[in-house]
């Protein structure tokens, strides 16, 4: 007679393996819902693309000093869009959101579906705890093993925590818990190689034309992508939390740049499908156009960002004293202590006793600028006064009147 054994159950180990295998399931089943969704599509429809503008209405995803993430990616879908409608009239657009409106991340996927779309691009900005994090990088669905690339997913997918009955509307997801990340790694998605055959576009535009820092292609769990039954990638433009980067995406010149590299991109693979699939496209006949920027961009990373107007003195004419030789032979540091909507007046207690204050014009901000040194060493001691008064200031660099970025600078 054998000896009974009590056996012990772990509350939580089960709830884990029910997890496990309910995520199983759902990777299982995810292909057979895409071919059902393949098969309904009409070979004789017009090629359609769904274009998506991240966050919007109450939720203004990533906040930086000049503008919201919200307003910058529905800036750049609009100008996307009308670039591929006006130059590619073969090809359907849709959008899911034009103005400043809540969506959830279900109801974006759900929109594609019902379009039938051939291709899914999602428009984000990025963000980092780090002022220093800067350049573009594209996202294709599945899983890595990077931490970084673990972080935007659950930033990304945060999005649903706004929303009532999340756990029911996502099946029981939570997009704070890397053990719910466990059905991208499990799941085979059919639409992969399309997918990163545009990001890989995407990213040679950026890398290219505008030489961006290059950030790659990557890969990540993003829900969107995983419940849109196409080719879908999620292009993260830049990072507003580097205030030279958000100046460049924020300015007109520079919207314009990214959204036509995404055409530039879009073209290229839609050219390349079509010649796979034996078909002549009317986009092939055609120029790609090319990016609406000025020469003041040439050679510049994405951080870099025009100037709309001139440095001007707030309360002295110093710089305007210098010779044009003087000033090209090296670049100016100087700390920038705060942007505000409307210019003020040269003793105004904002500026805390800091005399001989600058400005430079910013679209619809004055950015105050405190100091003028030719040496960075100079400009650390000097920043470190500032922030006893100016917490959030940092150094910046011009060069002739321009901003340019401080490593570059530091480089001459």
């Amino acid at each position: 007679m054998c000896a009974s054994v009590p056996i012990t159950y772990n509350f939580e180990n089960q709830m884990h393996l029910r997890r496990y295998l309910f995520y199983i399931m759902m990777a299982a089943t995810l292909p057979l819902f895409a071919q059902k969704n393949a098969t309904a599509k009409n070979a004789d429809k017009p090629f359609t693309v769904v274009i998506d503008a991240g966050h919007g209405g109450h939720d203004p995803g990533a906040l930086g000093r000049l503008t919201q993430e919200k307003k910058l990616n529905l800036d750049v879908s609009l100008l996307l869009g009308k670039m591929i409608e006006e130059g590619m009239p073969d090809v359907k657009v849709y959008y899911t959101r034009k103005t400043d409106v809540f969506l959830t991340l279900q109801e974006r996927a759900n929109f594609v579906n019902k379009h039938n779309a051939d291709l899914f691009i999602c428009v984000h900005t990025n963000a980092s705890d780090s002022k220093d994090a800067v350049g573009a990088e594209t996202f294709v669905l599945g899983i890595d093993k990077m931490a970084s690339n673990l972080a935007v997913a659950m930033r990304e997918n945060a999005v649903m925590l706004l929303e009532d009955n999340y756990e029911t509307t996502y099946q029981g997801f939570d997009p704070n818990s890397v053990d719910s990340y466990i059905m991208f790694e499990l799941m085979q998605d059919q639409y992969f190689d399309q997918s990163l055959q545009f990001a890989t576009q995407v990213q040679q535009q950026f890398s290219g034309s505008l030489k961006r820092a290059d950030r790659g292609v990557r890969q990540a769990g993003f829900w969107v992508l995983h419940k849109s039954a196409c080719p879908s990638v999620l292009v993260e433009m830049g990072f507003i939390s580097n205030p030279e980067e958000e100046r460049f995406l924020a300015s007109k010149e520079g919207k314009e740049a990214v959204a036509t590299d995404l055409y530039n991109a879009f073209v290229t693979h839609k050219n390349a499908l079509d010649k796979k699939n034996g078909k002549l496209p009317q986009a092939e006949q055609k120029q790609v156009k090319e990016p609406a920027r000025s020469d003041s961009l040439e050679g510049r990373t994405s951080a870099e960002a025009p100037q709309p107007d001139a440095t001007t003195s707030a309360t002295s004419a110093q710089d305007l004293g210098r010779s044009s030789v003087e000033r090209s032979k090296k670049p100016e540091y100087r700390i920038q202590i705060f942007a505000v909507s409307q210019k003020l007046k040269p003793n105004d207690p904002t500026f805390k006793g800091l005399k001989n204050c600058s400005y430079t014009r910013d679209g619809k901000f004055y950015k105050y600028t405190y100091g003028n040194e030719t040496d960075y060493d100079a400009a650390v001691k000097l920043h470190k006064k500032v922030k006893e008064k100016f917490p959030d200031s940092f150094i910046v660099a011009f060069l002739d009147g321009k901003q340019i970025l401080v490593k570059d600078a530091r480089k001459m």
